[in-house]
């Protein structure tokens, strides 16, 4: 991240530990926050977070590439399954875990 906000946003974040002539804050955490929410995909922070690493630039080309060729770009990312029945099951186990959860602090049987 630190890399990023250099590369991208030109910032030193040692800056959010050091003080304007006012006492404020050269760096705040809102400053980052907005910051690395506006990284590009292929920043090495959405790299870690599981981006693809693919820019607009790249999935235009990709589909030149199938336009032009007649089969995908074999390097185009694989679309992420939204779910599958191992992931319903287990969000289904976690929902009643915080149904019961609420009843129980509801009847007043756990604070």
């Amino acid at each position: 991240m630190e890399s990023d906000l250099s590369r991208y946003h030109h910032i030193d974040y040692r800056d959010r530990w050091r003080l304007n002539d006012d006492g404020t804050r050269r760096l705040t955490l809102r400053m980052i926050s907005v910051r690395i929410r506006h990284l590009p995909p292929d920043s090495s922070t959405a790299l870690a977070l599981g981006g693809s690493g693919w820019r607009l630039e790249h999935y235009l080309a990709a589909h030149l590439f199938h336009a032009t060729a007649g089969k995908p770009h074999p390097m185009l990312p694989k679309p992420e399954k939204a779910s599958s029945p191992e992931r319903d099951k287990k969000i289904r186990k976690a929902k009643a875990r915080r149904d019961e959860r609420q009843r129980a602090l509801d009847a007043g049987v756990i604070t």
